[in-house]
């Protein structure tokens, strides 16, 4: 490739591409009595570690390097490991915070979150394992990620394309979610995104100044409240918290060697102790 040829390659990439997009969401948590199985041949992992080597594998050094304030603070990637391979074929990326501006330079778009609130920006399949009931299982591993780590969360929201029916239906049909708003987004080179300033329809969503709580009350907007879009979404005999089953990758993230004191209180492996390896009961004051 000659050299005019790679400088016309890189201006075309930094190009911006403007793109209309809607957003979903549904309540939390997931109320399946059965959760779908998707075969002996993978297992799930939920990764808080940029580092993780399936996670390097698959998104490369540069992104991971890139993501690690996401995972420093708070989010997690839920992949599926094909056993046979050992590699991940299938991945989500969960969003449990409101990013700053300066993250757009790692893909995430500017959504307002409350703290029972999280975003699913990122969704893939590895083309060989689609129709399998791969994704659909993540999703539900997700989910009870989630019931375990999050128990605050109260909704998730997705989003697609407007024009990618795939996605849509995928978010409507199989993830059961519905559409709150509607905004622009503009990319710039592999990874800069942003919404355009006032594309934001209705003003009371989670891209709105305020995210959902701009409007009158906590309500989110476009529930279907009758009609055949209409969905139950909490079981009728109460709430179950998923069982844990996916791997935790969370080597990474520590306290830091200057959270130890100097006589640093060990625990019975002659450790230096942490919150969970040596607890403590606090004794009530008698009164006087």
């Amino acid at each position: 490739m000659s050299l005019i040829d790679k400088v016309k390659n890189k201006v075309l990439a930094y190009k911006p591409r403007v793109t209309e997009c809607i957003f979903f969401a549904r309540p939390l948590p997931l109320i399946a009595d059965e959760y779908p199985d998707a075969g002996e041949d993978f297992y799930f992992k939920a990764v808080m570690d940029p580092t993780d080597r399936h996670l390097v594998a698959l998104e490369g050094e540069q992104r991971c390097e890139l993501m690690k304030p996401f995972f420093a603070k708070g989010g997690f990637v839920e992949l599926a490991i094909h056993r046979p391979t050992d590699q991940a074929v299938s991945k989500m990326w969960l969003l449990t915070f409101t990013p700053s501006p300066s993250d757009a330079k790692r893909g995430l778009l500017p959504i307002k979150l409350a703290r029972d609130e999280a975003f699913i920006l990122d969704i893939w399949t590895h083309p060989d394992f689609r129709r399998q009931s791969v994704a659909f299982t993540v999703a539900y591993e997700m989910g009870r990620v989630v019931d375990n780590l999050y128990p605050n969360l109260r909704w998730v929201y997705g989003y697609a394309h407007k024009d990618n029916e795939a996605s849509r239906g995928l978010m409507e049909l199989v993830y059961s979610m519905w559409p709150v708003q509607e905004m622009t987004e503009i990319e710039i080179g592999t990874y800069w995104v942003n919404m355009k300033p006032g594309s934001d329809h209705p003003k009371f969503g989670p891209f709105s100044k305020e995210g959902r709580h701009s409007g009158a009350s906590f309500e989110m907007p476009g529930r279907p409240r009758s009609g055949e879009k209409y969905h139950q979404y909490h079981h009728p005999d109460g709430f179950a918290r998923g069982e844990l089953t996916s791997e935790i990758s969370d080597d990474w993230f520590w306290v830091g060697p200057e959270w130890f004191d100097n006589d640093h209180p060990t625990d019975a492996e002659g450790r230096p102790a942490l919150v969970e390896t040596l607890p403590r009961e606090i004794k009530k004051a008698e009164s006087a």
